[in-house]
């Protein structure tokens, strides 16, 4: 496993050792402190290549929340009701009402994402944030709405599957119904 989620903090430290081996090289010219430095700097884009070779369990997660995010407002239907586990068939049918009632726009965005991995990594939760120009049947065109969500997750015959799902208010951080609509 990785030590870290990204590859900035790797990245600065070989580049300040190239500085450092700078410094050392200004003040003695020796060519070892030449090529230590060369050597640094190297090494900043290959922390960055390797960080993008190695996917995580929580980036994993995160890409599956995206996904399923991309499909709910596309509308496809069997994609978005095969993310949730089948121990849990009233979410299949919130993930269908929510798609029938609610219309996304294309300005979705999803941000703050916190990834925990449990039991051995079979279990995980996604906090996540979501905003976007909603329409309700209804009630029209909401305008930006932001939320919040907690997705819990358990691996199911090597796929992750939605257990849980919680949202919460935006600012407050309290539980909300999962189809109420929120005026500002």
């Amino acid at each position: 496993m990785w030590f870290t989620e990204n590859a900035w903090p790797p990245m600065l430290i070989a580049g300040l050792a190239a500085l450092v081996c700078l410094a050392l090289w200004n003040s003695n010219r020796r060519r070892r402190h030449l090529v230590a430095a060369f050597v640094c700097l190297l090494l900043c884009p290959g922390f960055y290549f390797l960080e993008r070779a190695i996917v995580t369990e929580g980036e994993r997660l995160q890409q599956v929340v995206v996904s399923l995010c991309d499909d709910f407002r596309n509308k496809r239907v069997a994609e978005t009701v095969n993310y949730f586990s089948d121990a849990a068939p009233e979410l299949k049918v919130q993930a269908l009402s929510g798609m029938a009632l609610i219309t996304i726009d294309d300005d979705l965005r999803l941000t703050d994402f916190s990834t925990n991995l449990t039991n051995q990594n079979s279990r995980g939760t996604v906090h996540f944030r979501a905003n976007a120009t909603l329409s309700y049947i209804g009630q029209g065109n909401l305008g930006r709405a932001p939320a919040r969500f907690v997705l819990t997750f358990r691996r199911e015959k090597g796929e992750w599957k939605i257990i849980e799902v919680e949202r919460l208010n935006p600012l407050t951080g309290e539980r909300m119904q999962l189809l109420a609509t929120q005026r500002g």
